[in-house]
């Protein structure tokens, strides 16, 4: 304090002109810092929270609570969270972090039961495909089709490098989306042969041998002229269900690519097939939700108020689909001295519907949609619906829906991605992202309404944020950048907290 008030009185002394230079030259000096000087990504935190600090933030869920540590207590320096991942298989259900730790990148894999650490390895280089992972290995794949396998199960010293084959699988493979699998395969649609390959991951980690299989292969045909396929299949221990753009939605073998289904979707598609129930959901630009048994045969069909879009979430036999509204917009003409109107689309609603399942006595079982509004015979309303903000619905949990609300903006010029490119900063869009503005709130199931408002709560200090959908494990996972995991979760069929 009383250095700030000698300097005022030094001034108030100063020359008036000699005063207004000094502030030029300050001007001056100030102006000379160079946009290139400035970092436009947060540098990684050099000290971190305690794990309490974060725990107060998510105490008013009604859930518990519990954390792992990665950084240990022996360390001043955090690890740093890059990405995070939850993966429930048959294998075992874990959780894969990827952290930046002293220049190298490090894979851990931890229990997402009782937090107990399986092993870490450090790994050849992020990727922007999500992880999948099969019975053996775990598998890292980017866009340009290159992969890392890591072994899964063995148990070698710590922070021995696990890496047991990475380059091309067979054939080059460039991938036309992200990959999917189960415990056997890895699925690739591949742009090259406008095919997906399941790729064996038996007997070696590159692919190959003789369950790896190529659909359409030169023996097998299909109704319409075989396009690329744009969206990421998805997989179970049967089959693998993914969206040609020939307007078709396909189900084949997933030990052997031999055909199994084929749906007419009567339009483009915009959402990633899901599997749940034996049933393959997906959505068209009809207008249309379809559900579809892996017969091939119709479950249902659900009419929405718009074009479906974004990945649905199934569970508990509910279904929440985003939609796009379609809407003239106003561009300019050719010849640009008149306007004309465009059809163009726009955030719309996201929609809650619910079905049900009705044993029938020696035949099939029968599947029914749930009307919301029974005053309107002609249609099957939603239960409730809501405003499209991107939100994400992370947990479906006793009569509690988690539903996670974000904003994202761009902040980087192109120069600046292409040089945090080079330094290994950026690698899949969300890393070009920065949020604005991250909320959970829990929600009634029944009407879609925030049921306490202690329920709506910031998760701006967690940049990972992700739901676990398996009846087994009802929870939340969220990651901080300055090294913990923390997991919020309920009680259910196996004790999700482990102990």
């Amino acid at each position: 304090m009383k250095e700030r008030t000698f300097a005022r009185r030094a001034l108030r002394i100063l020359p008036p002109g000699f005063m207004a230079l000094t502030l030029i030259v300050a001007g001056c000096v100030g102006s000379q810092r160079r946009p290139a000087d400035r970092n436009p990504i947060a540098p990684d935190p050099t000290s971190r929270q305690p794990a309490f600090y974060y725990e107060s933030q998510l105490v008013e869920l009604p859930l518990r609570v519990k954390s792992y540590d990665l950084t240990g207590n022996q360390r001043r320096q955090p690890v740093v969270i890059r990405d995070m991942w939850v993966v429930h298989d048959d294998v075992r259900d874990e959780i894969f972090v990827i952290d930046a730790d002293k220049g190298r990148h490090t894979l851990w894999s931890i229990d997402a039961y009782d937090f107990t650490l399986h092993w870490k390895t450090p790994i050849e280089k992020r990727v922007n495909y999500d992880i999948v992972a099969t019975r053996n290995y775990v598998v890292l794949m980017n866009s340009d089709g290159e992969y890392q396998a890591y072994d899964r199960l063995s148990n070698p010293r710590v922070d021995e490098a696990r890496l047991v084959s990475m380059g091309r699988f067979e054939g080059d493979i460039f991938p036309s989306a992200a990959p999917a699998a189960n415990d056997t395969h890895v699925f690739v649609p591949a742009t090259n042969t406008n095919a997906v390959r399941g790729l064996s991951m038996l007997d070696n980690a590159r692919g190959e041998g003789p369950d790896t299989w190529s659909f359409p292969s030169a023996t097998q045909s299909t109704t319409g002229r075989f396009l690329q396929v744009s969206l990421p299949p998805t997989a179970d221990g049967e089959t693998v269900a993914f969206v040609n753009n020939n307007y078709h939605l396909y189900m084949v073998d997933a030990q052997s690519g031999e055909f199994r289904a084929e749906c007419p979707l009567d339009g483009h598609s915009r959402t990633p097939p899901v599997i749940k129930d034996d049933l393959v959901f997906v959505g068209s630009d009809i207008g249309q939700v379809f559900a579809w048994q892996k017969s091939g045969e119709s479950a249902f069909v659900i009419t929405v108020d718009g074009l479906p879009y974004g990945k649905m979430f199934v569970e508990d036999r509910w279904i929440f689909v985003h939609t796009l509204e379609v809407y003239d917009k106003e561009v300019p003409t050719d010849d640009g001295k008149g306007k004309r109107l465009k059809a163009a689309t726009r955030p719309g609603k996201m929609m809650a519907f619910k079905y049900e399942l009705i044993d029938v006595p020696n035949d099939r079982p029968v599947f029914n949609v749930i009307d919301g509004d029974p005053s309107t015979p002609y249609k099957i309303d939603p239960i409730w619906t809501q405003a499209d903000v991107g939100q994400q619905v992370l947990m479906v949990h006793e009569d509690k829906v988690f539903v996670l609300y974000e904003e994202t903006e761009e902040f980087l010029s192109e120069r600046e991605k292409a040089k945090l490119r080079s330094e290994g900063r950026i690698v899949s869009r969300r890393d070009e992202l920065r949020t604005t503005y991250r909320q959970l709130r829990v929600l009634d199931i029944k009407t879609g309404h925030l049921l306490r408002p202690e329920w709506d709560i910031n998760l701006g200090e967690f940049p990972f944020v992700m739901g676990s959908m398996e009846e087994r494990d009802r929870a939340l996972y969220l990651g901080t950048r300055d090294g913990y995991v923390f997991k919020v979760y309920g009680s259910n069929k196996r004790a999700a907290g482990g102990g």
